[in-house]
C-alpha cells in the first residue's frame, strides 16, 4: 500500500488521539551532517490542527537539532491501525520549563501528514510507557499541564 497524502491538518482522530495523552512517537531530525536522527517523545499534545507541542531535553541531540535545522517528522502508530507520517517545521518557543528546568517546550507547524498503513499488517497498538514511580508520573502531569497552558 503507498503512503495517502491526508492534508496538512490534524483529522478529529488524530487530535483526540493527541487529546488522550497516551501516544509515544518516534521524531526523526536531521544533525549538522545531515544524517537522520530518531528519538521517542511521549510528552507531545496538538494546540490545535496545524500545531504540536512538546518537551524535548535541552541536552538532548534532537533539541541541538531543532535548532540547528527544525525539518521535523513525527511517526504516528496507534491502535485502530493508525499509522501516519508527520512532517513539519519544528521551533523552540521556550527555553525552559516551570516544571522541569532541562526540558525546553518546541512547537511544530505541520506542513503534510500521510497515512503509511501497511497492506499486510494491522496496527494494533502504540508504544506504551509507564511511569517507574509516583513521583515521575505526578511530574509527568505537571509537563503536559504546562504544555498545554503556553
Amino acid at each position: 500500500m503507498m503512503s495517502t497524502l491526508l492534508g496538512t491538518e490534524l483529522n478529529s482522530t488524530l487530535k483526540d488521539l493527541f487529546e488522550k495523552r497516551i501516544s509515544t512517537v518516534i521524531m526523526a531530525t536531521i544533525d549538522q551532517e545531515q544524517r537522520p536522527h530518531t528519538a521517542p517523545f511521549n510528552h507531545i499534545l496538538a494546540t490545535d490542527s496545524k500545531h504540536l507541542r512538546l518537551a524535548v531535553s535541552r541536552n538532548h541531540q534532537t533539541f541541538l537539532n531543532i535548532q540547528a535545522n527544525g525539518n521535523v517528522v513525527v511517526a504516528v502508530l496507534e491502535e485502530g491501525d493508525i499509522a501516519v507520517c508527520i512532517k513539519g517545521f519544528a521551533r523552540v518557543i521556550r527555553n525552559s520549563m516551570e516544571s522541569d528546568y532541562n526540558l525546553a517546550v518546541i512547537e511544530v507547524e505541520i506542513s503534510e501528514i500521510k497515512k503509511d498503513n501497511s497492506a499486510t499488517h494491522f496496527v494494533t497498538q502504540g508504544i506504551r510507557i509507564r511511569h517507574r514511580n509516583e513521583p515521575y508520573l505526578l511530574e509527568s502531569r505537571r509537563i503536559f499541564q504546562e504544555l498545554a497552558s503556553d
